[in-house]
């Protein structure tokens, strides 16, 4: 029999198939997915499970003259294999390859970047709205699956959506799954009779529930939608990780990301295994911090995976929350855990931490409150891509009085920062990188509680040049200077409150490199710099970090190698400020 896929150049031909074919195509999809998955990794576990639904979206709609908005890409993969990408996502997530998520410069039938949840209510009315203005009569989809319902932009979106007359369709992919299950009122309630009640109370026609695996029902009930003139919300019921039995098996996350793997006879033979990464060490001394003292809780925002607190959560069910996916409710639930004297963490990703900066300000360091952020995911992130580099955090947050900011450069500087954050009056961020952590030198020691300025890593006698540095690039910076007469390495360990004394004595011998895995624009080099104005000192400096664009996915370490943020890197640009300066 003749494979279906490899004549699906567009939506046209998912609509000139007939209807019999329709399942078969879904099959193969399936074995797409988890083929490319297995061999370049990506999420697996929600596209599986939405296979039949954009089937089914593409069967009904007319992309990319009608759009459809998928709430982050978790789900879209299909709607990747259907729209003239096949023969390129082996290159999913790789450099120069297939995004990781949804972008409008890859295809036109990807309407709006997203990478961040609950963007795709508002984003579809207000695209509807812009069409209406200028004549256009096209139809525009929100897919937005039930994890979305935790957080607060989807309500504001549908409280527009539901008081405006436009047929904005909502197409509500329920598995009741976020990366892990959902918690709080909405998700239950949306497997109840209640439901129908709830979006037409929203103001909008309801239909279903419906099976999001049966086709026929599906694009039933999408025709009825597409032919509405009034906002419409059709449920499907879903399930995560459909047609991949160890997605279907792993009760956790349904297989959200799995691989790299081999799927061979039925079986996952192999999968590859990784070293202990900063999230797990930040977690182990997190368990210890509450172990000690019962005062201490975690709370995340639909992360108890990415920041490696399962665990945790099994040990301490009533001491660490997941909230779902509402960042701002995160941040301030953690503002009145510690109004009432309780010593919160919220584990947060770099950039989810953005959606929640006005609470991080009003709600948490205005009034002086004592809150640990542990920033994971900071600096480049690899695979993600531009949506979830955490460039931003020490720029964003570096201003607000009364914040701590620090970084480790090892795991075992974990323990000491997170007893000093909970001592401490005010809030405090740890951030620190996705990835393993790396072998402690012999010039590092740790040392203990409470962190206290600056550490020198490498003190050069006669010093020629000092390569100041934040977090685990300290590392880069002493393989760096090992072999360079008069060069030192100063870890800042924290940009907020700087360490005034120690970097005047890095400027003294009048070259200095600050090196930093994020923006320059109002990180830490800027910090330094600003110090040195203050106390009018003017050392030759050159400032190395990310640069002034989004960037993209690739790999992490080939990445830093390009931007110089790797021990060649700073040796180079090192070695030029010297000579510069001759």
């Amino acid at each position: 029999m003749t494979p279906l896929l490899p004549g699906i150049q567009g939506p046209v031909d998912v609509r000139a198939l007939p209807e019999a074919e329709l399942p078969r195509l879904c099959e193969e999809l399936r074995d797409d997915i988890i083929n490319i998955c297995g061999r370049v990794g990506g999420h697996l576990g929600a596209s599986l499970g939405a296979v039949e639904l954009v089937v089914a979206l593409h069967r009904v709609f007319h992309s990319p003259q009608d759009a459809i908005l998928f709430d982050v890409g978790h789900q879209a993969y299909a709607h990747k294999l259907l729209t003239g990408r096949r023969d390129r996502m082996n290159s999913l997530r790789q450099a120069g390859g297939i995004a990781p998520f949804l972008d409008p410069r890859e295809s036109p039938h990807d309407p709006l970047a997203a990478g961040h949840a609950c963007t795709a209510v508002s984003a579809g009315l207000g695209m509807l709205e812009g069409w209406r203005l200028q004549g256009r009569k096209s139809h525009v989809v929100a897919v937005v699956g039930d994890g979305a319902l935790t957080g607060g932009l989807t309500f504001e979106g549908l409280n527009n959506a539901g008081g405006s007359p436009l047929p904005l369709v909502v197409v509500l992919n329920d598995n009741q799954m976020s990366i892990s299950a959902n918690v709080g009122a909405i998700p239950a309630l949306l497997r109840t009779r209640e439901a129908r009640g709830f979006f037409e109370g929203l103001g909008f026609t309801y239909l279903g529930p419906v099976d999001g695996h049966a086709l026929e029902p599906l694009i039933a009930a999408l025709r009825e939608a597409r032919a509405s003139s009034r906002p419409v919300v059709v449920h499907a019921l879903t399930q995560k990780g459909r047609g991949f039995p160890p997605a279907e098996a792993d009760t956790q996350t349904r297989g959200h990301a799995m691989g790299p793997y081999e799927w061979r006879d039925g079986k996952l033979v192999r999968s590859r295994g990784g070293q202990r990464t900063f999230s797990e060490a930040f977690a182990a001394a997190l368990e210890d911090a509450m172990a000690r003292d019962e005062r201490v809780v975690a709370v995340t925002p639909a992360m108890l995976e990415g920041s490696a607190l399962v665990d945790l959560k099994l040990r301490y069910p009533d001491r660490v929350y997941d909230v779902g996916i509402a960042e701002q409710h995160a941040v301030t639930f953690c503002a009145g855990l510690a109004a009432v004297g309780l010593r919160p963490v919220c584990a947060i990703y770099s950039t989810f931490l953005q959606r929640a900066y006005d609470q991080v300000i009003h709600d948490v360091c205005l009034p002086g409150l004592s809150v640990v952020f542990a920033v994971d995911r900071a600096g480049l992130v690899g695979a993600d891509g531009a949506t979830h580099q955490g460039t931003y955090d020490v720029s964003s947050l570096r201003a607000l009085p009364g914040l701590s900011i620090m970084a480790p450069v090892v795991g075992e500087d974990m323990a000491p920062m997170l007893a000093t954050a909970l001592e401490a009056q005010g809030a405090t961020v740890i951030r620190f990188p996705r990835g393993t952590l790396p072998a402690v030198p012999s010039e590092l020691s740790p040392g203990e509680a409470p962190i206290q300025g600056a550490r020198w890593l490498l003190r050069a006698e006669a010093p020629r040049l000092t390569l100041v540095t934040l977090g685990p690039l300290g590392l880069a910076a002493l393989a760096a200077a090992r072999a360079e007469p008069g060069w030192s390495v100063l870890d800042a360990r924290s940009v907020s409150p700087l360490d005034a004394p120690a970097l005047l004595e890095a400027a003294a011998c009048g070259n200095v490199v600050v090196a930093e895995e994020g923006t320059t624009r109002g990180g830490l080099g800027s910090a330094v710099l600003e110090l040195y104005a203050v106390h009018r000192r003017s050392p030759r400096v050159r400032l190395m970090g990310m640069p002034d664009t989004f960037v993209p996915h690739g790999d992490a370490r080939v990445q830093r190698a390009e931007l110089g943020l790797d021990a060649e890197g700073l040796r180079r640009v090192g070695r030029e400020l010297l000579e510069a300066g001759r």
